[in-house]
């Protein structure tokens, strides 16, 4: 049997971990930049409020149910999920962390712990300190189906085990295809033009029909349906296949030399991520855009601009450096004088493991002092503080930095922001 815990609204939650008189209020929390709706509790969603709504139409609804506003305060965020990880570690041996409120639970073996594994996942639920549904299943994919329930049901007291054919076909019957994980639009509407509107149709499906229009990832989840494990637990991180840091500006930016800083900070970041997963980027694509959404004075569409491009390295390299001096050259040649800019960004793609590089024909590889210098710095940083140690080009400009004008305090990371007990 597996088991998938899920934080319930996972960010809100964070913010009322640490302030209790936010319970039973409506709260949202925005994006990067204070733009759209992410994260929402559900009182807030009673009201009515959609995922990815802009902040600006939002307004007259918060002031009429006072509705309680937060910027993303992912550093906070980031830590609690890692401590919510550890404590599922301690319960079960196998943990797989799917994403920063998800993790996969290898529940194999631990029937004799407790009465029933639902009692043993409502003793985990206890020690999470942030509110957690459970779904138990033999397969991942009924895992997310039985957790879908557990959140929405109240019946099912945030656990709901999947232990019996009958069980799961009653589960399956009334399931939405198009909800089904991995299953999107355009297979959606395949399926129901075919009629297959449930999941229980789908998984009595013939597999020389899913194969012909699914592929083989569709007759995997058929498999997986039938209560056959087709996606095992991956206990191991898996290394990241292109890593990108693009941040909106907190206002639009038309000069060359401070879109340059923001560009040398964010291939730091990019950089960093990098070194972290003991990779090296080949290839290293920059980009460049103005605001979409913005008017002009005279009421008109303001005018637009969008560039990119990409470089294939000489080598593959993980020095922040050596990126730099690339990226920069690339910035300069699709910036264009005129245009006030909302973001610029940087992917880096093409990685290798660092122990994996190919030398080339005229080169050699990167300069190991420069990798070994980012590493210091690395250590550096992480012992006092992000950006304690950068480059010059990165600069000491916060004007383009994005707005956070509904910050919460860093409660569990910095000493000055820690919660007071009077």
């Amino acid at each position: 049997m597996i088991g998938l815990c899920d934080a319930n609204n996972f960010y809100v939650s964070c913010q009322r971990s640490f302030d209790s008189s936010l319970d039973g209020r409506a709260v949202v929390v925005l994006s990067n930049n204070d733009g759209c709706i992410i994260a929402r509790s559900n009182e807030a969603k009673a009201l009515g409020i959609k995922m990815g709504t802009p902040y600006f139409q939002l307004q007259e609804l918060r002031q009429e149910h006072g509705i309680t506003v937060f910027s993303s305060n992912y550093t906070l965020y980031g830590d609690m999920s890692s401590r919510i990880m550890s404590i599922l570690g301690r319960f079960v041996e196998e943990v797989e962390v799917y994403s920063i409120d998800e993790a996969f639970l290898n529940l194999e073996g631990y029937e004799s712990v407790a009465p029933n594994l639902a009692d043993y996942a409502r003793t985990i639920r206890q020690w999470t300190r942030i509110s957690v549904s459970i779904g138990i299943a033999p397969t991942k994919t009924l895992c997310k189906l039985a957790n879908y329930y557990a959140k929405r049901q109240q019946e099912h007291n945030g656990v709901l085990l999947l232990d019996t054919p009958d069980k799961i076909t009653s589960v399956l019957a009334d399931f939405d295809v198009g909800e089904l994980w991995g299953v999107g639009s355009r297979y959606a509407g395949l399926l129901r033009r075919n009629g297959i509107r449930t999941a229980a149709q789908l998984r009595d499906a013939p597999d020389d029909w899913i194969a012909q229009h699914m592929t083989v990832n569709g007759l995997r989840l058929a498999y997986e349906l039938r209560g056959m494990p087709c996606r095992m637990l991956e206990t191991e991180p898996k290394a990241k296949k292109s890593i990108c840091s693009a941040p909106s500006f907190g206002q639009l930016v038309p000069d060359l030399d401070t879109i340059t800083q923001a560009l040398t900070t964010h291939i730091g970041r990019a950089a960093e991520k990098l070194r972290k997963q003991h990779s090296a980027a080949g290839t290293i694509t920059v980009f460049l855009h103005t605001n979409r959404f913005k008017i002009s004075p005279n009421g008109q569409p303001a005018k637009q601009y969008y560039n990119s491009r990409t470089l294939d390295l000489p080598h593959p390299t993980a020095s922040t450096s050596e990126l730099v001096t690339y990226a920069l050259a690339l910035l300069k040649s699709i910036f264009a004088f005129g245009y006030a800019y909302q973001k610029v960004g940087v992917m880096l793609t093409g990685l290798v493991p660092t122990d994996h590089r190919q030398s080339g024909v005229f080169t050699n590889g990167p300069d190991e002092r420069l990798v070994k210098l980012s590493g210091v710095i690395d250590k550096l940083n992480y012992r006092h503080g992000r950006d304690r140690v950068r480059l010059a080009g990165a600069g000491y400009d916060p004007s383009w930095h994005h707005k956070r004008q509904f910050m919460s305090p860093r409660y569990t990371t910095q000493w000055k922001e820690i919660l007071r007990v009077k």
